[in-house]
């Protein structure tokens, strides 16, 4: 019993080893499983970044402009061969580890990028595309010694390096140059009109005085009297010609000192109610004659005196409220009016009821020798069209602005304001 006992213990143990020894070889049948499963993992992330890094290259060569990728350190990452065409760069040049700044010398060393009176020496050059790189922002703009002009654009990666991306602008600064000096010869010309038409009206000026001061002096019978009333009507009429061709004179020369810029201001202070009174005063005989009722409307506050250039305030009063004459019927009445609001804007308007005008035509207040197609044309009194023209000119130049409110027939209404402090610097706002 003892053997058989001892020899049944025997036989369990051998199965046990047999047991074990076939877990051993199991699990190491699993290890070697899984080994291999893991390097055929990392083979297909390597051939998935391979035909990454294929479809990445074969963008990089099919994009027309010339980009380059650099690390964080500037060293160079990657390129095209637009951009070693671009700078006439070898691959040996070109390579990946090469710092940008070595590119730069390279450039300078060879005469590829212009430097001199535009962007100081070499080592300016390279200081300023370093700056540049430092900040990342914005562009930088070179032009090679063939004439191309180039625009870098760098733009920082996730990375922490940065794409370079660099693109020929010649055709654009081509562009730019010749408006640049397209703009110079239209001054130029705006220029020599303008000298023109100030000289012309200056030798037209002399005989039209000539001509208005013999016709007065006839009509007024300063050397006797003038008995033929045919004579008499004749030079009425030469005298409102006359009036009228300097009226035009005074227009065109006004005009090309305020295009010229040769408009010189003179500030002084003075009553702006006494001044409206002055030029109401002159227009005393057309008011006659048009049956007209022309006044100036009392300020309910007051309005206080105003530090600005008479002579022009003058002119903007004479051509608004002589328009306003020539587009109102007889009877019609035209208001004058100083108005101050909260001590803000300072306005003086004028305001008639006469024909009014259409709001395509209000559109366009302002343009010079806006003439034909204007309530003028259509009533038969023509002129040069400028008289808004001058007005917006003046209002400018004293810091004003002009604006106008008409209905067809009922009348319009034209009101220049200015800031407060622009009339009268002791008030402000």
């Amino acid at each position: 019993m003892a053997v058989s006992t001892s020899h049944g213990s025997s036989g369990a143990a051998v199965q046990d080893n047999v047991d074990n020894s076939r877990t051993a070889c199991d699990e190491a049948d699993d290890g070697t499983l899984q080994e291999l499963r893991a390097q055929c993992d990392a083979l297909r992330k390597q051939l998935d970044a391979a035909g990454d890094g294929a479809i990445f290259g074969e963008a990089l060569e099919a994009v027309s402009e010339a980009i380059v990728i650099y690390d964080a350190d500037g060293r160079l990452v990657t390129c095209n061969c637009n951009f070693r065409e671009l700078y006439g760069y070898s691959e040996e040049e070109a390579r990946p580890g090469v710092h940008f700044a070595e590119l730069g010398r390279i450039d300078v060393a060879r005469g590829q990028v212009i430097v001199g009176d535009e962007y100081g020496d070499g080592d300016d050059y390279l200081q300023r595309k370093a700056e540049y790189r430092r900040k990342l922002e914005g562009s930088f703009i070179v032009r090679l010694k063939d004439g191309r002009w180039l625009k870098t654009t760098d733009r920082r990666m996730s990375g922490g390096g940065f794409v370079s991306v660099q693109v020929d602008i010649t055709e654009i600064k081509d562009k730019e140059e010749a408006f640049r000096k397209a703009m110079e010869q239209a001054e130029a010309a705006t220029r020599s009109k303008s000298e023109f038409l100030a000289n012309i009206s200056h030798d037209l000026r002399t005989p039209l005085n000539a001509i208005l001061g013999f016709s007065e002096m006839i009509l007024g019978e300063v050397s006797g009297r003038l008995e033929n009333e045919t004579y008499r009507g004749y030079l009425e009429n030469i005298h409102k010609s006359g009036q009228l061709l300097l009226s035009i004179v005074n227009d065109i020369l006004d005009t090309a000192k305020l295009d010229s810029g040769k408009y010189s201001l003179k500030r002084e202070r003075f009553d702006p109610i006494e001044l409206t009174n002055e030029v109401l005063a002159t227009f005393t005989p057309i008011s006659r004659e048009k049956d007209l009722r022309i006044s100036v409307a009392p300020a309910p506050d007051g309005v206080p005196t105003i530090v600005t250039d008479r002579r022009a305030l003058i002119q903007i009063m004479n051509n608004l409220v002589s328009n306003a004459c020539k587009h109102t019927n007889s009877g019609g009445s035209i208001d004058l009016r100083w108005h101050l609001s909260d001590s803000k804007r300072l306005e003086f308007s004028v305001a008639d009821n006469g024909v009014g005008m259409p709001a395509e035509l209000v559109a366009k207040i302002g343009e010079p020798f806006l003439a034909d197609g204007s309530a003028t044309a259509l009533r038969g009194e023509r002129g040069t069209g400028l008289g808004f023209y001058i007005c917006k000119k003046l209002v400018d130049l004293l810091g004003g602005t002009l604006s106008v409110d008409s209905t067809p027939g009922e009348g319009t209404t034209v009101s220049v304001q200015w800031p407060v402090q622009n009339l009268v610097p002791e008030l402000r706002p």
